[in-house]
């Protein structure tokens, strides 16, 4: 496969992107708070090495074998993701809030399963079915973290997380990525892979979004996190309700444990 100099520069870019992302998270020990996104990113970086490594000096036979064992690794770990953004923003005082989970899981099952049937819907002129599977895997999660900070929107206000928050610009960061990846993919699928001109550009222009994307999240995590805004007198109010409950709680078990 032949790769011209924008390829090049463009590839050197993303993996110089993730690196300085992967520094920033460990050095700001971001990853106290964002274990699997930092794996995420080191995953990403390590990929990139083995896979150049591999792609110069190693066979046909194994570079598609590794290619396809990443990138399982990487849709999984962009499945955890969501649920690890979940837990930050539903958790804002370590404790889930009332209905949460509950709504959290019932909101997660809806649209994956309107992610899954809007990824099958598509087309994608792929070679192979497992080229096609690739893709649709890639809209999959796509739309689901578009979903997820939709979600994230609505519940701003009323958990109190502020637009410069850490969590909220990692959600920005991703619904751009994925917003990206959709169109992209939604181009390839209706225009097919006939004129490479353009099938090069609108991956390069996958590619220059993830790039800028990086830079992004490096400023963000590099910069301190503002505080939540304060819980509205309603959310006070229930999450003192909740602590009084768990000490009556807690307080019956030990009386029924020591009945003298």
């Amino acid at each position: 496969m032949h790769f011209n100099l924008l390829d090049n520069l463009l590839w050197a870019l993303s993996f110089a992107g993730n690196v300085v992302l992967l520094v920033v998270l460990l050095m700001k020990k971001r990853w106290k708070q964002f274990p699997v996104f930092t794996f995420l990113i080191a995953d990403f970086v390590a990929e990139t090495i083995a896979l150049f490594l591999i792609y110069s000096y190693g066979s046909f036979r194994w570079y598609t074998i590794i290619y396809w064992a990443t990138f399982l690794l990487d849709f999984l770990l962009q499945i955890a993701l969501l649920f690890e953004i979940a837990r930050i923003v539903l958790r804002p005082t370590g404790t889930w809030l009332r209905d949460a989970r509950s709504s959290f899981l019932l909101w997660a099952a809806s649209g994956a399963i309107a992610a899954l049937a809007l990824s099958y819907a598509v087309r994608p002129p792929a070679q192979s079915w497992l080229a096609a599977l690739e893709v649709r895997a890639i809209l999959f999660t796509s739309l689901l973290f578009c979903e997820l900070f939709f979600a994230m929107m609505l519940a701003a206000q009323r958990l109190g997380l502020v637009w410069r928050s850490h969590v909220m610009r990692l959600g920005q960061g991703l619904t751009a990525w994925s917003l990206a990846t959709m169109l992209v993919n939604t181009a390839h699928s209706y225009l097919g892979t006939t004129n490479k001109q353009l099938f090069n550009t609108l991956e390069h222009v996958r590619i220059l979004v993830y790039i800028f994307v990086t830079a992004y999240w490096a400023v963000t995590f590099w910069s301190p996190e503002p505080e939540r805004r304060p819980l509205s007198p309603q959310m006070l109010q229930y999450l003192v309700a909740l602590h009084e409950k768990v000490q009556y709680d807690a307080s019956q078990v030990r009386g029924a444990q020591n009945p003298h």
